[in-house]
C-alpha cells in the first residue's frame, strides 16, 4: 500500500513497519531504558522537574530515530526515509515521534546512506507549491561520531534550492559522489562520507509540499551482503548509545553550560541560513516574551523544546510557529510568548506544561544582511500581563485556540496523503 503524496512511498511505509518491529525487540527496549537512565543522571536536568517530566518521552523518541538511521545505513542500497518528525498515523501505521537534536516541525527531513566512493543520482520533482527552501546536505562523517560540533557532523557540501534549475515539468537531477558528472548540479562527498540529508522547509503547511524524490546508486564498489534483522538490531542499539550520549553532550556543552537563562544571542550563519538556540527557565505564572525580525528571510521558524532537545508537540499544539503561522506586528516583526499555560494570544509557544527547556530560531532563504540583529527583545513577563504586550488583533479566545489547533492538525495531515 502506498499513498498519493511525496512522502508515502512504498519504501517509506515498508521501512516504518520494519522500524516498529525492531523497536519491539528486547534489545531496543533495553537500549531505550538506558537512555532514560542516562538522562536521569544528567547534571543539569536529571532532577529538574522539566527534565524529569519529559525524559521518558525524549528517550523513546531518540531511540526511534536511531532505529530509522539503521534502516537507511547501507550505501550500496540507498533509499530516502522521512524521519526526525512528529508522531503520525497513516496507511495502517502508527509511527511514534522520532524528533531529537532540536528537530524542527516545519522541516521535512529525509535521510539516505552514501559513501565516499560511489556515485549516486537523485531524481526529483518540484511540486506545484514547493517549500520556502529545500536543501541537499552531504556530511563528511557519521552523525554524532567524534567531538561535539554545531551540525552534529562535518558538512562536506550543500546544494540549495536556489542552485537548481528544474525543467518545465519541475524535474531535475542531482549527482552525488566524489567527482562531478557532466554539467548537472553535484553534491560532493568526502572520502569519509556516510550519509546525506534532504531538508524541505515548509512555511505554509496548508499548501506547500516537499519534493518528490528517489535515489539510485549508479557506480561504486561491489555491494556487501544485505544486513540481516540481527545486524539491524545490533546497529540500531549502537546508534542509540552514540546518538543519546552525543546529543546530551551537545545540549550541555553548547547550550546548558554556557548560555545565559532567558536570553537569546544574535544568530550565527549556517550553510543554509542562520540560527540560534537559547534556554529558558521561568515560573509557572511567567512567560518568555521574544520578538524576532525576519530580516528578509523567506522562512523564520521559532520553536520550543524540552531540556533534551525534542520539540514540544507541534501538530496538536503550538510548540513551534513559523512566519506564516504567527501573527506579525505592524512593523513586520514577530512577538511570541513562551509559556506553560495559555496566555490568550495567538503567538503562544506551548511548552506542554514545562517551565524550562530550549528555544530555537532559524532563518532560511532570501538574503539576511551580515550585520543584521534579528533578535529584537527577550524578557520574562508575568502571565497575567501577557496580553498587554500584544495588539488586540493578537488576542485569542478558547474557541479561537481550538480552531487554530484544528487547522494546524489538518494542515499537517497534508504530509500524510
Amino acid at each position: 500500500m502506498t499513498g498519493t503524496g511525496p512522502l508515502s512511498t512504498a519504501s517509506q511505509l515498508t521501512l516504518e513497519r520494519r522500524a516498529l518491529d525492531l523497536l519491539a525487540t528486547p534489545e531496543l527496549l533495553a537500549a531505550r531504558d538506558r537512555v532514560a537512565a542516562l538522562y536521569r543522571a544528567d547534571r543539569n536536568y536529571g532532577s529538574h522537574p522539566a527534565g524529569v517530566a519529559s525524559l521518558e518521552a525524549a528517550a523513546a523518541s531518540i531511540t526511534v530515530a536511531a532505529v530509522q538511521h539503521a534502516l537507511v545505513a547501507d550505501p550500496a542500497r540507498p533509499v530516502f526515509l522521512w524521519s526526525a518528525c512528529s508522531a503520525h498515523g497513516w496507511h495502517g501505521i502508527d509511527m511514534p515521534n522520532s524528533g531529537y537534536g532540536i528537530d524542527n516541525p516545519d522541516n521535512v527531513h529525509r535521510r539516505s546512506a552514501v559513501d565516499g566512493e560511489s556515485t549516486y543520482v537523485v531524481r526529483g520533482r518540484v511540486p506545484e507549491v514547493p517549500a520556502a527552501q529545500f536543501s541537499f546536505i552531504c556530511y563528511g562523517a557519521p552523525e554524532a561520531d567524534g567531538e561535539v560540533t554545531r551540525e552534529g557532523a562535518a558538512i562536506a557540501s550543500v546544494v540549495l534550492s536556489s542552485q537548481l534549475v528544474p525543467d518545465a515539468d519541475g524535474r531535475f537531477e542531482l549527482t552525488v559522489g566524489p567527482t562531478p558528472v557532466d554539467d548537472r548540479p553535484h553534491l560532493l562527498t568526502a572520502p569519509t562520507s556516510t550519509w546525506m540529508l534532504v531538508r524541505d522547509a515548509l512555511t505554509d503547511w496548508e499548501s506547500q509540499d516537499p519534493l518528490w524524490l528517489e535515489i539510485e546508486r549508479v557506480a561504486g564498489p561491489d555491494a556487501a551482503p544485505e544486513p540481516t534483522d540481527a545486524d539491524l538490531v545490533e546497529l540500531a542499539v549502537a546508534n542509540v548509545e552514540r546518538l543519546s550520549r552525543y546529543w546530551l553532550d551537545y545540549d550541555n556543552e553548547l547550550i546548558h553550560d554556557v548560555r545565559p537563562l532567558n536570553a537569546i544571542k544574535q544568530p550565527t550563519p549556517r550553510p543554509f541560513g542562520a540560527s540560534v538556540v537559547g534556554r529558558f527557565d521561568v515560573a509557572a505564572d511567567e512567560g518568555l516574551l521574544v520578538t524576532l525580525d525576519p530580516c528578509g528571510a523567506d522562512y523564520l521558524g521559532f520553536e520550543v523544546t524540552d531540556p533534551w532537545g525534542v520539540t514540544r508537540p507541534s501538530v496538536e499544539a503550538t510548540g513551534g510557529l513559523n512566519n506564516r503561522q504567527a501573527k506579525a506586528n505592524a512593523d513586520g516583526t514577530l512577538t511570541y510568548l513562551v509559556a506553560a499555560t495559555d496566555p490568550g494570544v495567538h503567538n503562544w509557544l506551548d511548552t506542554g506544561g514545562l517551565t524550562a527547556g530550549m528555544v530555537a530560531a532559524r532563518w532560511q532563504g532570501g538574503q539576511v544582511a551580515e550585520d543584521a540583529e534579528p533578535v529584537r527583545e527577550v524578557r520574562v513577563v508575568p502571565l497575567r500581563d501577557a496580553a498587554s504586550f500584544f495588539g488586540d488583533e493578537h488576542r485569542i479566545t478558547p474557541a479561537g485556540r481550538a480552531e487554530q489547533l484544528q487547522q494546524r492538525a489538518a494542515a499537517f495531515a497534508r504530509r500524510l496523503r
